[in-house]
């Protein structure tokens, strides 16, 4: 037997895919096709008494559940006329609420990203507006805390309020981040950074839907010493860091490089060194050091001060040559040194070949340890610090220099962000931001992929807010023109891909696609519910009403309709190629993966117009084709004969869904 399949009204339910999933792995736990607790508890041996355990929780944790669980009925409509280079590019920028936008991503995005950055609104302790649906009344907040009963008594001697400015941000940031979870590749990783009134709940929150254990780091970003600091000078933002599954980045020996800052200033100083002192290592050695002391606390070049020796052959540090493991085979006496306790750190070879170059540093005392020369050009890159150090008033100098004015506030450095894709992205890999603000993370990417060869892709969110006509930058940026957020977001990107577009003929085309979100194209009806009242006659009319109805709203774009189609039903991602054919005045849609590794067999092939077997021949349809149509646009006889060879592969969009079973 087999059955077509159906257009959903919605994007998936979470918590349905968690219970189709328990299904396949715990069978046990579904006698009666319900979920049975006990029995699920004690397949897992987890059936032993409760023990108390920590949690992290706030007043709204519930509904940010519900908020994450809800599906959405909207949808993604291309905007080809406000995107640039549509056919070329492989880059997105989505206009409208992120949380929305997530939902709608997971079908086609699950597992596919390598990194996500955000830069989201930060708490700074007044009224939340990020969305006002989320501010907390006092009163609401103080029942909710059980500190108010329902007459409005208060229950407790001492109030405490505060938390009402941290529940509706943790409350917002708690479904988004469990939905991108989705999206990241199993060695991906997410990076959010925060300031100092959300750090420590953000760690918390983060444990709470990476898992604790996907710690990987808090990075310190110092900026510009505040002025006036009272107590300490402040300045510093953070980026957390957490990966999808580090014990698979443990499993695969991931490593994060990047290449040391400041390395052209001390190649230079040694050049000038070794020129002027021409031989004599120790005076050149003793004016390296002195240079070093000379630089700013915050010159990248300090990093590395310990490359202080200079020779013929570079600047070095007199670096331990022990193994940091036992083994035997390293166990031996070298002329006339003792081993390190757990052998040298080269075999015997390696050993002579070091010697022979002059690399090995031996004491006059042979009681001491063999030490080896560590030169810099030898070391040129490392793991991303974990504190650094960039003034950020210079991303906003840029970004007014971009755009005519200030049109924006607080905008992240690309130099930055670009060197932590550079140590953790690689060629072809997807980043994702959405709380994309001014769009940087666009631009570092576009700055990036030059200076490494590589061909990063990204895909940006953002709200269409208003600026904030109360600040400078929202005053000049509604003078500029600009009416919402997202325009300011789409225009930079505009003005930076003009900026960074390379010349030569094969260069790629900087560009962007632009999708904005939209309520749903679709009329789905739900299943009827019998009411109180209610007739056989009554329903079996409603029935025959919801049949006759069209399953799409009148006067929509058809492509618009095989966009979202194409998104809610299969796993089609945004960057998709679509090729329009007319045969006989019907039109068909023909979507193909951008990435040729990820193409299927077969075809996608959406039509929303009248379609008979005839125009399934001219397509030279074969069973390894999806094909969707309307139903209401199709007869019977067309779809007796499709259904068997297509089985699930054809999709019938329906106001109300029938079975087509053979």
């Amino acid at each position: 037997m087999s059955s077509t399949s159906h257009v959903p009204a919605t994007t998936p339910d979470p918590q349905d895919e968690l219970l189709d999933a328990l299904r396949t792995l715990v069978p046990d736990a579904f006698p009666d096709g319900d979920l049975d607790v006990g029995a699920l508890l004690q397949t897992l041996g987890a059936t032993e008494a409760a023990r108390p355990s920590f949690s992290f929780t706030w007043p709204g944790i519930e509904q940010a559940r519900a908020d994450a669980r809800i599906p959405t009925t909207a949808t993604l409509s291309p905007d080809p006329s406000a995107s640039l280079n549509w056919d070329d590019t492989r880059d997105v920028l989505i206009e409208g609420d992120n949380l929305q936008v997530l939902k709608l991503l997971k079908n086609g995005y699950s597992g596919q990203a390598k990194l996500i950055y955000i830069d989201p609104p930060y708490n700074t302790g007044e009224t939340f507006t990020y969305n006002d649906d989320y501010s907390v009344p006092e009163s609401e907040y103080l029942r909710a805390t059980g500190q108010l009963d329902e007459q409005g008594n208060a229950t407790t001697s001492k109030i405490e309020n505060a938390g009402r400015k941290h529940a509706p941000w943790l409350t917002m940031m708690f479904p988004r981040l469990a939905v991108a979870r989705h999206l990241l590749r199993r060695d991906g990783v997410i990076l959010v950074s925060i300031d100092n009134n959300e750090v420590h709940h953000l760690r918390l929150l983060l444990d709470a839907v990476f898992g604790a254990a996907n710690f990987i780091d808090t990075m310190t970003w110092r900026g510009a010493r505040k002025g006036d600091g009272k107590l300490t000078a402040g300045g510093q933002d953070y980026i957390l860091v957490y990966a999808r599954d580090k014990e698979y980045l443990k499993a695969n020996d991931v490593r994060w490089r990047e290449d040391k800052p400041g390395l052209e200033p001390i190649y230079a100083k040694v050049a000038e060194l070794q020129a002027e002192y021409a031989g004599d290592w120790e005076a050149a050695t003793k004016a390296m050091r002195a240079w070093y002391r000379s630089l700013p606390e915050e010159d990248p070049s300090r990093a590395q001060e310990h490359y202080e020796r200079i020779d013929e052959n570079g600047v070095w540090f007199s670096d331990n040559i022990s193994s940091p493991n036992y083994r035997e085979n390293l166990i031996y006496d070298w002329k006339g040194y003792k081993p390190p306790e757990n052998g040298w750190r080269y075999e015997k070879a390696t050993m002579q070949r070091l010697h022979d170059e002059g690399r090995l540093i031996y004491p006059a005392d042979k009681s001491k340890r063999v030490q080896i020369k560590s030169y810099l050009h030898m070391h040129e890159q490392w793991a991303p610090a974990s504190v650094f150090y960039k003034d950020r008033r210079s991303a906003s100098k840029a970004l007014k220099e971009l755009m005519g004015s200030k049109v924006f506030d607080n905008p992240k450095n690309t130099d930055v962000l670009a060197r932590l894709f550079h140590s953790m992205t690689g060629d072809g890999d997807l980043i994702v931001d959405f709380f994309a603000g001014s769009g940087s993370t666009g631009h570092a990417v576009w700055e990036q992929n030059p200076e490494d060869g590589k061909t990063r892709h990204w895909l940006l969110v953002q709200v269409p807010e208003k600026p904030d006509e109360d600040e400078q930058s929202g005053k000049a940026a509604i003078k500029a023109g600009y009416k919402t957020i997202f325009e300011i977001t789409a225009e930079r990107l505009r003005r930076a891909a003009a900026l960074l577009q390379p010349s030569g003929e094969g260069a790629p085309k900087l560009g962007f696609r632009l999708f904005r979100s939209r309520p749903t194209n679709l009329i789905i009806e739900a299943p009827i519910v019998v009411t109180e009242g209610m007739t056989g006659d009554d329903y079996v009319q409603t029935a025959l009403a919801n049949v006759q109805g069209e399953p799409v709203i009148a006067g929509a774009d058809p492509l618009a309709v095989s966009w979202e189609v194409a998104l809610k039903a299969t796993d089609t991602q945004l960057d998709a190629k679509v090729t329009e054919h007319q045969l006989d005045g019907v039109t068909v849609y023909e979507f193909t993966a951008a990435d040729a590794a990820a193409a299927s067999a077969g075809r996608l092939l959406i039509s929303m117009d009248k379609f008979d077997l005839a125009t399934a021949d001219a397509l030279l349809l074969t069973d390894d084709d999806t094909l969707i149509l309307r139903g209401d646009k199709v007869d019977d006889s067309t779809t007796l004969t499709l259904a068997p060879r297509l089985q699930s592969k054809l999709v019938l969009l329906e106001r109300v869904p029938r079975e087509v079973s053979l």
